[in-house]
């Protein structure tokens, strides 16, 4: 093989590899920013989801415990009409596609009958709301506040799920980073081996045959006797290292004639 198409062929195969390798590598990248991302970003709105929950929650609680102790509130038309506001079973309705694990989607269940039941007692509050301050406190703490504190519980526990799942998707992204990367560290490693390998091959079938050549010329220059070198590869240095050898044979002869 001509030295022109082996030097050209190790470069073709250098290149081809650290192609390869930057493919593979942007694929992963991609591949894994697509899917991961997509999912750490429904665990925030989750998150967020789960914030507005607990806000709507501790609003009708809050109406209530403002109301409570003021005698001169006789009008329950202006107490907040939970029936009426969807707010919260809407939320829980469009998060329940966001959620990333089973562990969420239990909770979810949770928090949805647990407003049911707060819901359902909360509807009582009108029928007594124009009662003595005694009896409203012991509604609300006997009948209302439990329910209200496990709703709470449940929504609480769904907001840590849903923290930890994008905790453990965000560490997941990491990881298919660092994964993504991969592909790129072998592809330099390869490279410099191939680089030392094709530098450890020019040397033996280049450099120091060409060296043996120089120094068999000087030796001829200096004593005229002709060094035999011997060259490993059958290509252009062997036909070079013959080609001289008889011109040195030329040469000696002609000065013998002389």
């Amino acid at each position: 093989m001509l030295v022109k198409k082996k030097i050209s062929l190790a470069f073709v195969i250098l290149g081809f590899v650290l192609l390869l390798s930057c493919i593979i590598a942007i694929y992963e990248f991609v591949n894994m920013r697509r899917t991961v991302a997509q999912v750490v970003t429904d665990d925030v709105i989750s998150i967020n989801t789960n914030t507005l929950l607990l806000q709507v929650t501790d609003e009708y609680n809050y109406a209530l415990l403002s109301t409570m102790g003021d005698s001169s509130y006789t009008d329950v038309s202006t107490l907040p009409d939970i029936k009426e506001d969807d707010r919260f079973l809407d939320n829980i309705r469009n998060i329940r596609g966001k959620f990333t694990t089973p562990q969420e989607r239990i909770m979810a269940d949770s928090v949805r009958l647990a407003y049911v039941a707060y819901a359902h007692i909360l509807e009582e509050a009108k029928g007594l709301w124009n009662s003595e301050y005694t009896v409203k406190r012991r509604w609300y703490f006997d009948r209302l506040y439990p329910v209200y504190m496990q709703l709470r519980h449940y929504i609480m526990k769904l907001n840590i799920s849903s923290q930890e799942a994008l905790k453990e998707n965000s560490d997941s992204l990491s990881e298919g980073f660092y994964r993504s990367i991969i592909p790129c560290a072998l592809a330099i490693i390869v490279g410099i081996i191939l680089l030392f390998l094709f530098n450890y091959y020019l040397n033996f079938y280049y450099f120091n045959p060409l060296t043996k050549i120089n120094k068999s010329l000087r030796n001829y220059k200096l004593s005229k006797k002709i060094t035999e070198v011997k060259i490993e590869s059958a290509d252009e240095m062997e036909e070079l290292n013959e080609n001289i050898k008889d011109l040195m044979r030329e040469n000696r002869q002609l000065s013998q004639k002389l």
